[in-house]
């Protein structure tokens, strides 16, 4: 009769203990609610292809970054954390599998008991055991973890395609810079130029009395100013190759010729926030890893109560391993585990519990970070359109005056430092022209990063 009231004491602490960590919902973050970008050009509305990189036209790009997605060693380093991943999963399902065990030892010693008369005797050498172990999963505590696996694998995966997207975008923007390094080197070049023409016209005029040494050696130094910006257009250009091969697996690669120029700046995307909440990368592997962590939690939470298992073992000893035994005892049946009171096993789950809080708070971040890339990147872009339409227009003028200046300087009716600030000044024009459609395709670029690259599948949840 005392066992009733014990068990029903027993109960009660069982059901106390675990009521404070009833289910739950998984948590859900509250996120901005945008019917549509505010600085979205009313042109932006292509919708993002996989491989967007094509868009741009240049089949020196597109060989480049197949190199890239396929040599990069940071790619590399998340691939081998997804087979990671993988084989963790495997592991977290294993462990609804039943468990068989085998062990033969060898044990000589001696037993002295009430049982023998108070009379040691030798026991038998060789002993074997074997078992045969399978929990029932009556609460899916098991399943829990496997899915927490599985989303973790998810989370993974989705990392592998955030750092695909990355790369792509870094080997177009280092491929970019290249092409207006070799423009802007071009300029500068035609202005060396045209300086050693302009100074090889003063020396003549000097020898004909007409000029002063000051006016030869103000060209002179106006010419080693613009060496000066060669060379060192042509140290950045061997960075930036450098940073390409980098990004290309280490591999030598050819200075890439052309310029910036001839680049087609495809149209602007567009997407919708709730599709940059599903299709941006970076926002689903955060998705995933807030499932995991919810799933872990559960996992932890399932295992406050009782758990089923299946066994049985055998065991056998003989005086040796190929001799028949002498003495054996086998056991089969279940076995029941009901935890009372486990401070451990409640703290795990308040660990647990927290840990999907954090990813939650993580998850709502990244997401409010996300729509932050987009906004900005759509006003860079517009506002970088029309600085480059000011460009061009501030550039035809002060071509026009540096013409007209040179004509009148070989005329004679114009001072040598006028032509020169004419030259300084249409130099400098094109150069920031050049930035400006440079920084309008690294826009472009961070734009496509911030909508999530080209869509993976129809649905990328799955």
């Amino acid at each position: 009769m005392i066992r009733l009231p014990l068990i029903i004491v027993l109960l009660s602490t069982l059901l106390t203990s675990c009521s404070q960590f009833l289910p739950r919902k998984k948590p859900q973050e509250s996120l901005p609610q945008r019917s549509g970008w505010r600085h979205a050009p009313s042109w932006a509305h292509k919708a993002l292809q996989q491989n967007w990189w094509k868009d741009f036209a240049d089949s020196r790009l597109d060989s480049l970054i197949d190199t890239a997605l396929s040599r990069n060693p940071d790619l590399g380093i998340l691939s081998k954390r997804l087979e990671r991943s993988r084989a963790q999963t495997q592991q977290a399902r294993a462990a609804a599998w039943p468990a068989i065990n085998l062990n033969s030892r060898f044990l000589p010693g001696r037993e002295q008991s009430s049982a023998t008369g108070w009379s040691p005797i030798d026991l038998k050498p060789w002993a074997n055991d074997g078992s045969v172990s399978w929990e029932i999963d009556l609460f899916g505590r098991i399943a829990a973890g496997t899915r927490a696996a599985r989303e973790a694998e998810q989370a993974a995966l989705w990392d592998l395609h955030a750092g695909r997207l990355l790369t792509a975008t870094a080997v177009a923007g280092a491929h970019f810079r290249i092409l207006r390094l070799n423009e802007e080197h071009a300029l500068v070049a035609s202005s060396v130029s045209a300086n050693q023409k302009i100074l090889t016209f003063l020396r003549a005029r000097k020898e004909a009395g007409l000029v002063s040494e000051t006016v030869i050696l103000r060209q002179e130094a106006e010419h080693e100013r613009l060496t000066r910006s060669l060379l060192d257009l042509e140290r950045l250009r061997g960075l930036a190759l450098l940073q390409l091969e980098n990004l290309c697996g280490g591999e030598s690669i050819p200075l890439p010729a052309g310029h910036l120029s001839t680049c087609r700046t495809p149209p602007l995307p567009g997407r919708t926030s709730a599709a940059v909440l599903a299709q941006r990368p970076d926002m689903l592997a955060s998705e995933a890893r807030l499932r995991s962590a919810f799933e872990l939690e559960e996992s932890k939470r399932l295992n406050l109560l009782p758990s089923l298992a299946l066994g049985g073992s055998a065991r056998a000893r003989g005086p040796s391993l190929l001799s028949d035994f002498r003495q054996w005892m086998a056991q089969v049946g279940p076995s029941l585990e009901i935890p009372i009171y486990s401070p451990s096993r409640i703290a795990s789950v308040a660990a647990g519990r927290a840990a999907t809080n954090e990813a939650a708070a993580l998850y709502r971040k990244r997401a409010i970070t996300a729509f932050k890339e987009v906004e900005s990147s759509y006003l860079n872009l517009g506002n970088r359109h029309n600085q480059l339409q000011a460009a061009k227009r501030e550039v035809v003028a002060l071509e026009k005056a540096r013409r007209n200046t040179l004509a009148t300087f070989e005329n004679g009716l114009v001072s040598q430092i006028e032509l020169l600030e004419s030259e300084r000044r249409s130099l400098e024009g094109k150069r920031q022209e050049l930035a400006i459609r440079h920084a309008l395709l690294r826009d472009h670029l961070t734009l496509i990063r911030a909508l999530g690259g080209g869509s993976q599948n129809k649905n990328p949840r799955k």
